[in-house]
């Protein structure tokens, strides 16, 4: 399918209207030969662009030149326009019949540097800040925001904000950012800068943006973060600055949602691999052994599914976006049972979130309380299951086996240690991308955007899009989790979303879903 774009556009969000020139051609993989077949060829695509903001709302203020395009030998083609897109949703259905109608499809802005800003290099001074939980890859995405602004755009100013937005208080205590600090950052876990939950004061924290003469503000951090800086965008626009406000979406959770993936993720993964190698070398150690263990994940799976499926070993995966029950016909301790006396071991991997409810059920449910970001604390799954599952296989294999020591279980957490971790070469790349690409966006004057990868397209979404959403593990379609239920040969207790209008809702290839209407009663 060819597909040429014109760049028409209205006054309202900037539509574009491509034409779509083509028959679609079908290749037959059995034999290899070519069948033309003939099918409805819409008229156009109607796009629907999520732009961000503007730090300048007047399109004929002065811009300056990109000073990468005045350097000898710059490709033109490493620059984009405001009209280059990526689509939210890459597959469509070629057997709709409404293809004659035409096509709406969602789009976000394709990231990367512009040829003209709108700021001075000379005259601008930014500032980065890290908060929330630690995370592989927070120092490389500080070092390559330093390294893009001075290399690329020769901004000398940075500042490293301490202890996440409590450090912003104070702009004594703010950390001068050069090339030479942060050199070797890439190589570190943790966060120089240091961080911190809670502690957000947007009238504060801009007051000292205001004082100090901040242009650039590039924030990374998780859902909680997120929402602090539309906090602070909407307070700075309200204050007529010019102050552009971007973040880089971290956790190792994987749940910020539209994006692929987050930085940091891989990483985690990999050391929940790791742990998940030393439960089956503890679990093969004795007879019947139970090997069980807990990974990070409030209310997405993606670590333990990830992981999961990584290691090839696991027997059982439980994430916090599927329920499930202990005993009866397709519960829990029959599969385990059946595993245990057929390979003479075990092994479970569950997310920290799962099984709250039925938690809560059988009495184990503490009180109602939250963390200084405001996230609830949960009860320890792990423990739990380990209360819960050993006398009941016990009880399930008396007998069957020849001897009588029962099941021996080993329980592994490794919590921490999946998250203080330097990142991998895979996660140090992808943080630069995002890096770079949030400092392209800064300079060309956009505001209140998140950067994140879409489709394997680096792209700018606006905050509005992902504040107050989550990213889940897509249960009801063809996707990971399937591959999860095939390997371990678990029962599926994940349910169908039947009521859900397919353009509603949006998938993402770490095996994730967002639902745009997430208050009707469907919603995970």
């Amino acid at each position: 399918m060819t597909a040429t774009a014109s760049t028409n556009s209205t006054s309202e969000a900037s539509p574009l209207l491509p034409n779509i020139v083509s028959d679609i051609e079908y290749v037959n993989a059995v034999d290899g030969l070519t069948e033309d077949v003939k099918i409805p060829s819409p008229k156009h695509i109607l796009w629907k662009v999520e732009l961000v903001d503007r730090v300048f709302d007047d399109v004929n203020r002065a811009t300056y030149p990109n000073p990468l395009s005045l350097k000898p030998n710059t490709p033109t083609s490493w620059f984009v326009d405001d009209d280059d897109l990526v689509a939210a949703k890459v597959n469509v259905a070629a057997s709709d019949t409404d293809l004659d109608k035409g096509i709406k499809a969602e789009a976000y802005t394709l990231a990367g540097p512009r040829f003209d800003i709108a700021f001075d290099p000379k005259q601008c001074k930014a500032a980065v800040v890290t908060c929330g939980g630690l995370c592989p890859g927070l120092n490389t995405v500080v070092r390559e925001i330093v390294m893009c602004l001075r290399r690329q755009y020769g901004v000398s100013t940075t500042y490293g904000i301490p202890s996440g937005y409590r450090g912003f208080k104070d702009p004594t205590t703010w950390i001068p950012l050069d090339e030479k600090v942060v050199r070797n950052f890439h190589n570190m876990g943790g966060s120089f800068l240091g961080s911190s939950r809670g502690g957000h004061d947007t009238k504060a924290i801009v007051d000292s943006l205001e004082k100090e003469g901040i242009n650039l503000l590039f924030v990374t951090g998780g859902d909680g973060t997120v929402r602090g800086a539309a906090l602070i965008a909407d307070e700075v626009r309200n204050r007529g600055l010019e102050i552009a406000v971007a973040v880089i979406p971290k956790t190792i959770d994987n749940d910020i949602p539209l994006i692929d993936r987050t930085f940091g993720f891989e990483s985690a993964v990999n050391a929940a691999r790791q742990a998940i190698d030393v439960a089956v070398t503890e679990a093969e150690g004795f007879p019947y052994g139970l090997g069980i263990v807990k990974v990070m994940g409030r209310h997405s799976g993606f670590i333990a599914m990830h992981s999961t499926l990584g290691s090839r070993v696991v027997d059982l995966c439980l994430v916090p976006e599927v329920d499930f029950y202990l005993d009866g016909e397709g519960g829990i301790v029959d599969h385990l049972a059946d595993r245990l006396l057929e390979n003479g071991n075990a092994i479970v991997v569950v997310a920290e979130g799962a099984g709250q409810e039925l938690m809560a059920t059988m009495g184990s449910h503490g009180a109602d309380e939250v963390d200084l970001s405001g996230n609830k604390l949960l009860d320890d799954v792990g423990p739990w299951l380990v209360k819960q599952l050993k006398p009941r296989l016990n009880e399930k294999l008396k007998g069957k086996t020849p001897y009588d020591d029962g099941v021996t279980c080993k329980y592994v957490d490794p919590s921490y240690m999946v998250r203080g971790i330097p990142p991998t070469t895979a996660d140090n790349l992808f943080c630069t991308q995002l890096a770079h690409n949030a400092v392209h966006g800064a300079m060309a004057g956009m505001t209140s955007f998140l950067v994140g990868s879409v489709n394997t397209r680096e792209c700018y979404l606006p905050i509005r899009l992902v504040a107050n959403k989550q990213n889940v593990i897509d249960t009801a379609h063809q996707s990971l989790w399937e591959y999860v239920v095939f390997d371990t040969q678990q029962p599926s207790f994940a349910v169908e979303n039947d009521c859900r209008d397919e353009n509603d809702i949006i998938t993402t290839a770490s095996g994730g879903v967002i639902f745009r209407n997430s208050d009707d009663e469907c919603s995970i």
